[in-house]
């Protein structure tokens, strides 16, 4: 048997029972033993579960999902893993033994630990980093937690007086107050009632009289109830008719995935808090899952009006909340529960169902390890609670729309028309090309879309301008040399940002002071900020209308959850007339007020290489249009671009979700592309080309070999090929694309490819992304 580094076996592997003799070498035979062997996921890039014997100190306290240190390697250099299982076994000396225990629980439910053991094996991560990932570090480091002491007799009091020992009247007093109480009392509270010293007390311990227990407890969790006034409205026909089909469905019980295709304001919102309402009357939990803080800070408000007992989780908390927020959830204390990506690991006692808003976001793929979708975390965290998952979008992925065709468990439910029958906003087309032709230099905003944002400003109206892009110009570049600003390490234009004067890289963040002149020596020209960004775009709006309320949200002013909040809620109250950002103000929010919407650059979605940009274009200007016209006041949509004819915008302007399905389906269909087949994306990375770009061509020649010995004909392996980011952070980058017919037969493919340790080829780093969301 293969003797794994650090004298630790695989799971099911026993350990080898005698080593024959040679003429060179005696060794002796290790004593054999029966007792628990604990298999251990080491959080690292170790891809197998340990086996290590348990010492007998801390056999009774150890419980599987539990964190605990272990020796790895010949020279036993020390690492934190979990307890994943614990059997009965023989082993022999030779089986090195656990350290000690990290926590003094398990933080991770029967449940969830299941959960983490699928997402392992989906998404091509190590067991220990998944398991790592579903409990935040605050929880186990119990921030927001205080030690209560709490003091209790050791002895009765009749031995104590038996034994002859001086009892001074202080010692009489506290045990006199022990002794009347038939539980522990707390610390201060019996220091307090007896008016005796710690020293007194902390004699009574020595002496073994008494013992004093420190118990965790957390702090009250932060409090999102705010007193509200339920609606007076009634829903209309769809609304009752969605409503029924998922109380009926709840009532049944069982796992089922509903997907609530609405336009925008059709009142999806109200179906959720109904169908959550039903869950919690039963006694349940129930969860709704957000893509962005920006559309958390709006629903809760709303929310938290409708239901008590609600608890917020986002990557904005302190650590304190956190962890208090937390430990709420797993007492049952909370029974309703918002967030976004990390709260699809909230560990719940009584899930009894589970909402994904907006649930084509991309924003809920993770893109670091583990990278899960939580969409798909969910429904499979669904199926094995025996839950419903209600997955709710205007536009949904084209592989929720596809599932709902031919998947039995799947069913859709329509909200075809807005509440009160509003009309959907019209959207007008601007051909910017034509803009071109008839200014002088480059057109940002186009004369159709000023005279709709000044209309709507003389009214008193409110409007929003999506721009997806921050800063303030694209580029920098000397007009006489063609000199760019380029990232010295990723090998892309930075990003200018007038604010602070600086270039700025997006991906590796690296800052450069912005030149006024060309820095190549020989030319010396004035450099020319070209290309627009959000920033770009609030200066000239600025200029324009000196009287608006303007305000920008995007990653660059919105540094705190505080931001988001406050600016919704100035918006809300009419104190902003106009917002610029990027897209987290394309989904999500409702605004009664918002007449006028403008998409500055759409096209900018479709210069993606990636065969889901016609989809993301779709996407972007339904979404951004559906905020305008949500009240009294009638909407107007106005969208630049330099490609008009895109069938995707066509399809954006008539408000024809369905009509865009069937066709971009189609083309699917024709490529062999989701949802008609599965992708894995591996990219290789190294500082030094030509061993990135050999890396990843021996690794292309391993997977078509696994291939062919699974006998995988409709496996295709495409690539090696440089990323479209070819050099991210001093790095040169080459990615393969691996495409199979079925889920399972990916699924098989990524076993052997991990099993054959093919994935450790001689580079800096290999990321395997099952189901990526994007190419790019």
């Amino acid at each position: 048997m293969p003797y794994r580094a650090g004298g630790a076996y695989t799971l099911g592997v026993k350990p080898p029972r005698a080593i024959e003799s040679s003429p060179r070498l005696w060794v002796e035979q290790g004593e054999h033993v029966v007792g628990p062997v604990a298999t251990v996921a080491v959080v690292g890039p170790i891809d197998k579960v340990l086996s290590y014997s348990v010492p007998p100190e801390i056999a009774d306290s150890l419980s599987v999902g539990q964190r605990v240190t272990v020796p790895i390697g010949k020279r036993g250099r020390i690492m934190r893993g979990f307890c994943v299982g614990i059997d009965e076994k023989e082993w022999d000396s030779s089986l090195r033994s656990i350290e000690s225990l990290v926590d003094p629980e398990s933080f991770l439910t029967p449940d969830l630990l299941e959960l983490g053991r699928w997402i392992a094996r989906h998404y091509a991560c190590t067991l220990g980093t998944t398991l790592n990932a579903l409990v935040p570090d605050a929880v186990r480091r119990h921030r927001g937690h205080i030690v209560i002491k709490r003091v209790h007799l050791a002895v009765s009091l009749q031995e104590i007086e038996a034994g002859g020992k001086r009892i001074g009247a202080k010692q009489r007093a506290l045990l006199d107050r022990l002794s009347q109480s038939a539980e522990a009392v707390e610390r201060s509270a019996l220091l307090g009632d007896t008016q005796a010293s710690p020293a007194t007390l902390r004699t009574l311990e020595r002496r073994g009289w008494v013992g004093v227990d420190a118990v965790r407890t957390p702090l009250p969790p932060p409090n999102f109830d705010l007193p509200g006034v339920e609606p007076d409205f009634a829903l209309n026909e769809d609304q009752q008719s969605a409503v029924a089909r998922m109380h009926a469905i709840i009532d049944d019980g069982g796992f089922r995935v509903l997907l609530l295709f609405g336009v925008s304001g059709s009142g999806k919102t109200e179906v959720y808090i109904r169908s959550m309402r039903r869950v919690l009357a039963a006694g349940g939990q129930a969860m709704l899952l957000v893509p962005e803080i920006a559309l958390t800070t709006q629903l809760v408000n709303r929310l938290a009006s409708r239901f008590q007992h609600v608890a917020v989780v986002h990557s904005g908390l302190t650590q304190a909340s956190r962890s208090r927020t937390w430990s709420a959830i797993r007492s049952g204390e909370k029974k309703v529960i918002i967030g976004t990506r990390s709260a699809v690991f909230a560990p719940c006692p009584s899930l009894g169902l589970i909402v994904v808003d907006e649930e084509q976001e991309p924003s809920y793929k993770n893109l670091q390890a583990p990278r899960f979708h939580v969409r798909d975390v969910a429904i499979k965290r669904g199926h094995q609670l025996d839950i419903p998952v209600l997955l709710g979008s205007a536009t949904p992925s084209l592989e929720s729309w596809h599932n709902c065709t031919r998947l039995g468990h799947f069913e859709r439910i329509d909200l075809p028309h807005r509440v009160r029958n509003l009309p959907l906003p019209p959207i007008t087309v601007v051909d910017i090309n034509d803009e071109y032709q008839e200014t002088r230099g480059v057109p940002l905003l186009s004369r159709v879309l000023l005279a709709g944002l000044e209309e709507t400003l003389r009214r008193g109206r409110q409007a929003v301008l999506l721009m997806n892009r921050r800063g303030y110009a694209n580029w920098i570049f000397c007009p006489s040399c063609k000199h760019r600003m380029v990232c010295a390490s990723c090998n892309v234009t930075m990003v200018y940002h007038a604010a602070v004067g600086e270039l700025i890289c997006h991906y590796c963040r690296r800052r450069l002071p912005a030149p006024d002149l060309c820095p190549n020596p020989s030319c010396r020209s004035r450099m020319v900020r070209a290309g627009s960004g959000t920033q770009r775009i609030e200066e000239r709006l600025r200029q324009r209308f000196p009287k608006a309320r303007i305000v920008r949200v995007d990653s660059d002013t919105m540094v705190h959850e505080r931001s988001y909040r406050r600016v919704i809620a100035e918006f809300e109250d009419r104190k902003i007339d106009c917002i610029v950002g990027t897209q987290m103000i394309a989904k999500g929010l409702d605004f009664p007020f918002v007449s006028f919407v403008g998409v500055i650059g759409a096209d900018t979605t479709m210069a993606m290489t990636d065969f889901r940009a016609g989809e993301r274009l779709f996407q972007l200007v339904t979404q951004v249009a559906g905020r305008a016209g949500r009240g009294d006041v009638p909407g107007e949509v106005v969208v630049q671009t330099t490609s008009p004819d895109a069938p995707s915008l066509r399809a954006a302007v008539r408000h024809d979700y369905e009509a865009f399905a069937a066709e971009e389906l189609e083309i699917r269909r024709r490529t062999g592309m989701p949802p008609f087949s599965r992708l894995t994306r591996i990219v290789v990375a190294d500082p030094r080309e030509p061993r990135s770009r050999e890396a990843a061509r021996l690794l292309a020649e391993g997977i078509r070999k696994v291939a062919s010995e699974l006998e995988a004909s409709d496996v295709d392996v495409m690539g090696p090929m440089p990323c479209a980011l070819a050099r991210l952070r001093n790095r040169y980058r080459f990615e393969l694309i691996v495409r199979c017919a079925s889920a399972k037969q990916m699924q098989r493919l990524v076993d052997r490819i991990r099993g054959s340790r093919m994935l450790a080829v001689k580079a800096a780093s290999v990321v395997v992304d099952v189901d990526p969301v994007s190419l790019t």
